[in-house]
């Protein structure tokens, strides 16, 4: 299932959930006070909001307190509210509800970054695993390309002349003028200049940027050139100087072999 089917799924819940739960909590109104049933939809906001995350929590929230207001506080079947202890109990239950959907984007966001953590070790025992069984660079460059959504890179020794290049479709590229500091991929020595940030995250320049490997003039270049749009976030930038480390080192080993 794909994750926004699943985020409308539990947004479904949410929204039926509370509805059922007024309805099979009418035959209590009797017994005890709609601010003590108030709980029970506060315990059902949490758990959606845990498993379904901040959109699917607002709905809970939103229908918890309209279906506390409709089927458990007189007058009954109405959305109005005579006693004040049961306004106390619906604005009470409505609060919560938000801040229950609060921690549910934290937790969605703290879930997400786990996920792009884990995609992102994943791209790199890939990458080594290509290295070590000697697969050729412009396939292992190729496979970085399209993880990494660029239009090109090209791979290049200490005088220049291309290693490995995987831009398919696209004529030979002039060598890009931009060097890009290895830690962000932003142009070198732009520590307090203007970053060119997209919706998404780091664009790279439109006329392509080049990496240093080795940290000196003479060491080996990875030139890269973004895709129309394409935009890297935090998690990709840390990934993508891992891997040009990675291929730095083995054009090294290469070299010496």
């Amino acid at each position: 299932m794909r994750e926004v089917d699943e985020i409308h799924v539990w947004i479904g819940i949410g929204l039926v959930g509370s509805l059922l739960l007024g309805i099979a909590l009418m035959p209590l109104r009797s017994v005890t006070s709609a601010s003590n049933l108030a709980f029970v939809f506060l315990a059902f906001t949490i758990v959606v909001a845990e498993l379904g995350g901040r959109a699917a929590a607002l709905a809970a929230a939103v229908a918890s307190a309209l279906s506390l207001d409709f089927f458990l506080t007189e007058p009954y079947f109405r959305f109005t509210i005579e006693k004040p202890s049961d306004i106390v109990a619906f604005l009470s239950l409505a609060g919560c509800g938000l801040i229950a959907a609060a921690f549910g984007k934290r937790r969605g966001r703290w879930t997400e970054i786990a996920r792009s953590a884990g995609d992102d070790l994943d791209l790199v025992r890939v990458l080594v695993w290509q290295l070590r069984a000697g697969a050729p660079l412009d396939e292992t460059l190729d496979m970085l390309r399209q993880s990494f959504r660029l239009r090109a890179m090209t791979l290049r020794d200490p005088d220049g002349r291309i290693l490995a290049a995987a831009h398919p479709g696209v004529p030979t590229l002039p060598i890009p003028t931009t060097e890009l500091d290895p830690d962000r991929l932003v142009a070198f020595g732009n520590r307090e200049g203007r970053i060119p940030i997209g919706s998404k995250g780091l664009r790279l320049p439109i006329t392509g940027g080049r990496l240093r490997l080795r940290g000196d003039a003479g060491g080996v270049a990875l030139d890269l050139w973004a895709a129309d749009g394409g935009e890297l976030e935090a998690h990709e930038i840390r990934a993508l100087s891992i891997a040009a480390s990675v291929l730095a080192l083995e054009f090294s080993h290469r070299r010496a072999a």
